[in-house]
């Protein structure tokens, strides 16, 4: 088939909310409770802080709410505040068909649009699920190939077109619009991943990077701005210069049959999606045979291909370089009992014992795996012991994965986690009862005074 990106954005603009199924509606509320709850719990981290402060010095027109801290400010400038909270401490949504952080793309983006532009929740819920079908399909055509290549990023790459898609139905464009929108959107399209070899907190901000790119590519599109025809499968389009394998039957397969959304996780750590396996298969191994710190002598961990140099990092210098270091995400599973964002602090990182117990840990290229489950998550782990013993397992899937997901009771416990410190547990509580009913709003903009305590001190 051809035109492909008209085919996609023909979909974007024409699916109503009765079209889909009650449990990918209730998949997508799952997400934007999982992603709201992330973008108030982040709030306030040092990263978290210095965008929020660059991004509201400027002002403007009062648009759409800063989620916790209350202000009102221009859409885009809103955007990528809340994105970058929700993004801020690798806790947030993945989705192991095609990688990538959909929800603190989408979320922040279409919650603000449809505020400004005071959209029903019906019509909201629609566009947000197809806007995530676009992201899902882009990003499935591809994302093999960028993650063994090590790029682009797969929220920079792929979020811009999504987000754009979604962004231009709560505009009211038609089809041709969102196809416009989304040819704008090869613009913005792209991002490096040199974070996972070398920290910095920059990554924080990769999904706000995609929502503002979609956001102005779908302001651009409602001005009159037109873009090129096949920016998704033509001869210089975006499945062409990133892709080694050429896939636009992805972009269109199975409309109303095959559904991204239902792959999508909800992570149970605040680290590297690749690493819950080995986090699941370490712990199985340690309370299995009763093992202690002192009892272990060596740490190694296959992953496949691609897998195996994301999640890699041995001498983390930042939080973000621990959540990216295997050895570090299971140190601190052993060692502080968990792995959440409460063990992530910097005197873990500078902890002589978490260092000693990291350095044990190997990761390398499982050949098998590779071989057998090249481009899905999994991993195998090895623990030898101090009197010789070698343990080893293997898994699959893990925790919170759809073959493991979390029911809507523990993402409702996770989003309790983050957001009672704050609002408190009545104020949370009637926040999540509006999000699980968000469909049911006539006003999306009634949900803004549900989102922030209103003020920044707090």
């Amino acid at each position: 088939m051809a035109n492909e990106t008209r085919a996609l954005a023909h979909f974007a603009a024409d699916l109503d909310y009765t079209q889909i199924p009650d449990h990918v509606r209730a998949r997508a509320i799952d997400l934007i409770v999982d992603q709201i709850g992330c973008e108030i719990g982040g709030s306030a981290l040092p990263w978290s802080r210095q965008v929020c402060a660059t991004y509201s010095r400027a002002g403007g027109a009062p648009e759409a709410t800063v989620v916790k801290h209350g202000q009102r400010l221009p859409l885009c400038s809103a955007v990528f505040i809340n994105s970058t909270f929700g993004h801020a401490f690798e806790y947030d949504d993945r989705n192991p068909l095609f990688y990538g952080h959909p929800g603190p793309e989408l979320v922040p983006s279409m919650i603000a649009t449809a505020e400004r532009e005071h959209t029903p929740g019906r019509e909201f819920l629609a566009a947000f699920v197809a806007a995530y079908e676009v992201r899902g399909r882009v990003s499935w055509a591809v994302a093999e190939d960028l993650l063994e290549h090590g790029g682009p990023q797969f929220s920079t790459a792929c979020g811009p077109y999504s987000v754009a898609a979604g962004v231009a139905r709560l505009l009211g464009l038609d089809a041709d619009g969102i196809r416009n929108a989304l040819a704008i959107a090869g613009t913005f399209s792209g991002g490096l991943m040199q974070y996972d070899h070398g920290g910095g907190s920059v990554k924080r901000i990769f999904p706000a990077v995609a929502a503002s790119g979609g956001i102005q590519s779908a302001c651009l599109a409602q001005a009159g701005m037109t873009g090129p025809e096949g920016i998704l499968e033509g001869a210089r389009g975006f499945l062409k210069i990133y892709g080694k394998t050429y896939r636009p039957e992805r972009l269109v397969a199975d409309f109303g049959g095959k559904w991204t959304l239902e792959t999508a996780c909800f992570k149970p750590y605040a680290c590297v999606g690749i690493a819950h396996t080995a986090i699941d298969g370490f712990s199985r191994l340690v309370a299995d045979h009763d093992l202690r710190a002192d009892m272990i002598a060596a740490v190694h961990v296959g992953y496949p291909i691609g897998f195996h140099a994301h999640a890699a990092i041995a001498a983390p210098t930042d939080i973000l370089g621990m959540q990216f270091s295997t050895g570090y995400t299971l140190a601190l599973t052993l060692l502080k009992g968990a792995n959440t964002p409460r063990e992530y602090t910097l005197e873990a990182l500078h902890d002589p014992e978490v260092k000693r117990f990291a350095s044990l840990v190997s990761v390398a290229e499982d050949a098998q795996l590779t071989r057998d489950h090249k481009g899905h998550p999994c991993a195998r782990v090895c623990i030898t012991t101090q009197d010789g013993r070698r343990l080893d397992t293997f898994v699959l899937n893990a925790k919170g994965s759809p073959a493991l997901p979390l029911t809507r009771d523990d993402i409702d416990r996770k989003f309790h986690s983050q957001v009672d410190a704050d609002f408190g547990a009545e104020r949370a509580d009637e926040l999540l009862r509006t999000l699980r009913n968000i469909d049911t709003l006539e006003d999306i903009a009634m949900l803004a005074p549900s989102l922030h305590i209103g003020s920044l001190a707090r």
